[in-house]
């Protein structure tokens, strides 16, 4: 799940959709834009499945690609281990987009990635997993605050099993996102990921919608 440093890009990404960066570049970090749209959407249906957290103290974030929300249970059991340990996350919750990226990096053999759960499946779209670049030193302090660290050929990967699953509500945020700027091609608004949902992701703008959440302001 890990992935490499940030690569610098220009302004010219704006234009460009998700499905550019199938076979370019290694960070998720180019559907950032989107995937705040994505985690806003959240939680303008339910505002109380994720929850911010910030870098600071003892937790450092090591790319711009990492997206500051997780379930409140998750943050919780983190900031614990934070209390007296460094933590350097890679990624923490992941929305359909860079899940998308990630599965089709990792179909190509592509940028290291030894591990990625189709879209749709991973517990990062739940808010409930991280992957930590310090990993090696810090599988005691997480396992004693409830993460576990079980995942085959993913060493970097902790669950907080104990927080709500909600995976395929970042899937449904994408859909009612979609439809909200594509009123004459609309899609089922079900929160699963099928052919048609990757059909539309594929066509999104990497950077973000034109009209976005309608509870977040402009």
């Amino acid at each position: 799940c890990a992935e490499p440093e940030d690569p610098i890009y220009g302004t010219a990404q704006s234009e460009v959709n998700v499905s550019t960066y199938v076979t370019s570049g290694c960070s998720t970090s180019v559907v950032v834009g989107l995937s705040k749209q994505i985690a806003e959407e959240i939680g303008c249906m339910n505002p109380a499945s994720l929850t911010k957290f910030t870098a600071g103290g003892n937790l450092t974030f090591t790319s711009t690609a990492v997206l500051p929300y997780m379930s409140a249970a998750a943050k919780t059991a983190l900031a614990k281990v934070t209390q007296n340990n460094t933590i350097q996350v890679n990624s923490g919750f992941r929305t359909v987009a860079q899940q998308y990226l990630l599965y089709r990096w990792y179909q190509q053999g592509r940028c290291g990635i030894t591990a990625a759960a189709t879209p749709g499946r991973s517990n990062h779209q739940s808010g409930r997993a991280l992957d930590i670049a310090n990993y090696s030193s810090r599988i005691t302090a997480m396992a004693n605050q409830g993460w576990s660290h079980s995942v085959p050929g993913d060493p970097v990967h902790f669950d907080y099993l104990a927080s709500p699953d909600i995976r395929g509500k970042d899937v449904l945020a994408f859909q009612r996102l979609w439809n909200r700027n594509h009123p004459n091609d609309r899609i089922s608004e079900d929160g699963a990921y099928g052919p048609q949902t990757e059909a539309r992701l594929k066509s999104s703008p990497a950077t973000r919608f034109a009209v976005g959440p309608t509870c977040v302001g402009a």
